[in-house]
């Protein structure tokens, strides 16, 4: 391995990354050289309530903080890759290499971090024009000898002889554990930057590009994408720029924020159009001069009255300097040196280990900002690398400390003061939220059961439906009762467990908003669909999720049901308590009963059925605008013909003959919850239907209901929730309306922003799950209400 220096300059965007690829271009191989979202929507508890600026949580030390992020997990997901690499290979062997690195033993541990603390020590250098010369090269390769024994060093010449395809493959696996884990460190302002870069060292260019979506307030990296231009055209007809800023955004779609882009990628506004429904602002800022800038790029366009111009670094402050380029170490192949191309892998690698080092930097400096000390990218670190090693006889000067205790108010006020030196686009901010007049954005409120939810990349889905269930009283009240949380603990019921204690914080927390993150976790083991960054259908979770509680608390009625049978005197009881094992408070609430009435149409010979059921999937009458729900309760209780495939085998014909199906509602269930099917089919392709569905507060199902509940009080609802889904069917976002049993009032839910609307805003043509109750809920009665 040899030492070189990596630059990360910043550029502008190339004539033809912004124009469309001819389709006869295309090319539908996937893309080995693109790698998926690095860092995803980092929202979570905030330590302030202060909404217009990023928050973020607080470490103890810059090791800490670093080490929190570059975990075991995250080297384990680069070595389980490797060991199943032999000599000549061009494939791991995946089952070999997850049966020999289940586990990642603290020498190996100890091994990358001494690796890591080496080849950072010369720091990293902020600006566009740093370089580190010859000083890099003498300090680095004095430690060749330690090197070449490293065994973690010997586990990445292994993946460099991997496939280009494979080798994104295992750098992508390694971002994504970083992902996950700065999901709980940051929430970014609402001004934000998306940033590409040219990646060069010595001896030439990189073949990798780098994007980045930064907070111009402190920063911080949202997001990173490492791409191939060539290899972006032929998957796809839309310009490269388009491609890019859609990866960047989609984590932070509909949140309003206000994104800078440069001029260069202008389009003739074009780009302004393509993401229009995205729920940002992008606005184009005059390219700065001393980037790297293409002759033949869009022309510029017309630069609005609040859009600054900056020229040079000594501008910005200290913490944003970065965002100009950066210089920082890399270790290559002697057989890279030899070559025009640098290798794939190892040019990624680097690349987010400096990220990491920067957003480590980041963080760090807006712990500190009341300590009054100010530390340059370079000294922070070679200080931080002199850190990472485990028997490291180096002294080096001490970081500031910190804890919760040393965040004050003052250093926030201050801060809050510096976000607005650095770029003022509040106006524009503003403005768009004064359009939303008719709703009360609710700051520092502490009404219990009301509660944001921090999106964790494009967990808008997940958050929706939680917002719900943690607005059901009954289930809530059960669930946070002290008796039945015990049983769970004792019969160690994950999922319940974790839910109950989300519920805890948003029902009995003092915080606007609260981080799902050990609920999301949990639903992620145990339902592997879900663990990912994709969109989901919030409809199936639902159903999915209720599935698992309901499977939790069954085995908590299995072990009341054990305990029983061991006490003799408690025989009486034996029987209801076998009854009632497969009767949860899931089902008590969600579960009712269709009954199902079948005529022959050859014999006339009847029949009836009855079958359970969760949420009713109501169809939505086609090619029309506008209809109400009980329209669509009507097309789903129709009489029906079955006929062709769908007939129905005649016990007396011994033939399948066409069968009428009438459909009731057998057992009205406590909560129903009705899910509009907006998502189908028409032809080959997959369509959302936008009919307008028209619901009211009161639900009547009497004319739906069977003849034996005919007279009773059940064909009376409540609305008491609804799930909007914005968007079409490969990108859209969730958002909640709940009311709130204390305060009589309705919410809306866009993850951590909360809104108080009236009654009268409640419908809504997005409406896709709509949750009525057939009692009023009431003040739930929960232990320190």
């Amino acid at each position: 391995m040899k030492a070189k220096a990596l630059s990360v300059k910043e550029c502008t965007w190339m004539s033809e990354e912004c124009h469309p690829v001819d389709e006869l271009l295309r090319d539908t191989q996937v893309d080995s050289l693109c790698l998926p979202n690095i860092f995803k929507s980092k929202k979570v508890k905030p330590l302030t309530r202060i909404q217009s600026g990023p928050t973020y949580q607080v470490y103890y030390t810059a090791r800490e903080l670093l080490l929190d992020v570059l975990d075991r997990g995250a080297v384990r997901e680069l070595i389980r890759r490797a060991v199943g690499v032999k000599a000549g290979a061009k494939r791991p062997s995946y089952s070999q290499s997850r049966e020999q690195s289940t586990d990642l033993s603290e020498e190996e541990y100890a091994e990358a971090l001494t690796w890591f603390s080496i080849v950072l020590q010369n720091g990293l250098s902020a600006g566009d024009n740093c370089s580190f010369g010859s000083e890099l090269t003498l300090k680095l390769d004095g430690w060749q000898g330690v090197l070449k024994r490293n065994s973690f060093q010997t586990n990445l010449l292994s993946l460099t002889r991997l496939e280009d395809g494979d080798k994104l493959e295992a750098l992508s696996a390694f971002c994504s554990h970083i992902t996950r884990r700065y999901q709980a460190l940051y929430t970014p302002g609402q001004n934000l930057a998306v940033k590409k870069y040219q990646l060069s060292y010595q001896q030439g260019p990189c073949p990798l590009n780098l994007a980045l979506l930064c907070d111009l307030s402190s920063g911080f990296v949202c997001n990173m994408y490492l791409y191939c231009p060539e290899q972006l055209q032929r998957r796809s007809r839309k310009p490269v720029v388009a491609q890019v800023v859609e990866h960047l955004l989609r984590p932070f779609c509909s949140h309003r924020h206000l994104v800078q882009l440069d001029s260069s990628a202008w389009m003739e506004g074009r780009l302004t159009d393509i993401f229009s429904g995205f729920g940002v602002n992008i606005n184009f800022v005059p390219t700065v001069k001393n980037r790297v800038t293409d002759p033949t790029s869009s022309s510029c366009p017309p630069v609005k009255l609040h859009q600054r111009r900056r020229t040079s670094e000594d501008s910005l402050p200290q913490l944003v300097a970065h965002l100009q380029g950066w210089t920082g170490p890399a270790l290559l192949p002697l057989s890279d040196l030899k070559r025009s191309v640098v290798d794939v892998f190892l040019s990624g690698f680097w690349v987010a280990l400096h990220m990491i080092c920067i957003n480590t930097f980041v963080l760090h400096t807006l712990q500190s900002q009341s300590s009054g000390r100010q530390v340059h990218l370079t000294e922070f670190t070679r200080t931080l690398a002199s850190q990472l090693a485990v028997d490291s006889s180096v002294t080096v000067p001490v970081l500031p400390r910190l804890n919760s205790s040393s965040y004050q108010e003052t250093s926030s006020t201050n801060l809050l003061k510096q976000r607005a030196n650095i770029t003022s686009c509040g106006e524009a901010m503003e403005s768009e939220r004064r359009g939303c007049s008719s709703a009360v954005r609710l700051q520092g409120w502490n009404t219990p059961g009301v509660c944001g939810l921090n999106n964790s990349g494009n967990s808008c889905y997940l958050n929706a439906v939680l917002q719900c269930l943690c607005s059901t009283v009954p289930l809530v009240e059960h669930l946070l009762n002290q008796d039945t949380r015990k049983e769970l603990a004792r019969s160690k019921c994950r999922v319940a467990e974790a839910f109950v204690r989300l519920l805890e914080e948003m029902w009995l927390g003092r915080s606007s908003s609260c981080a799902p993150v050990e609920a999301r976790s949990v639903l992620c083991s145990i339902l592997p669909q879900f663990n990912n960054y994709s969109q989901q259908d919030a409809q199936e979770l639902l159903l999915l999720l209720l599935n698992a509680l309901h499977d939790n608390l069954k085995k908590v009625a299995k072990q009341q049901m054990r305990s029983s049978i061991r006490r003799p005197r408690q025989d009486q009881n034996r029987n209801c308590a076998a009854a009632a094992i497969d009767s949860t408070i899931v089902s008590h609430l969600f579960e009712g009963q269709l009954s199902y009435m079948t005529l022959c149409m050859h014999c006339k010979l009847q029949g009836h059925s009855t079958q359970a059921f969760t949420v009713l999937s109501l169809p939505i009458p086609t090619d029309i605008i506008k209809c109400s729900i009980q329209d669509c309760l009507s097309l789903f209780f129709e009489q029906t013909i079955l006929t062709g495939a769908e007939q129905m085998l005649c016990s007396v014909c011994g033939l399948r003959r066409e069968t009428a199906v009438l459909t009731c509602l057998d057992k009205p269930p406590e909560i129903l919850m009705l899910h509009l099917k907006r998502f189908g089919c028409k032809g080959k392709n997959q369509v959302k239907l936008r009919s307008n569905v028209a619901f009211s507060m009161r639900l009547d199902l009497s004319p739906f209901l069977s003849s034996s509940v005919q007279n009773t009080s059940y064909s009376s609802y409540r609305l008491y929730a609804v799930v909007n889904h914005a968007g079409h069917l490969n990108m859209g976002h969730y958002t909640a309306l709940c009311h709130n049993a204390l305060t009589q009032t309705w919410h809306c839910f866009d993850d951590s922003v909360v809104r108080e609307v009236q009654d009268s805003l409640v419908q809504s043509p997005n409406a896709y799950l709509l949750l009525y109750s057939r009692k009023r809920f009431q003040k739930p009665k929960i232990h320190g209400l």
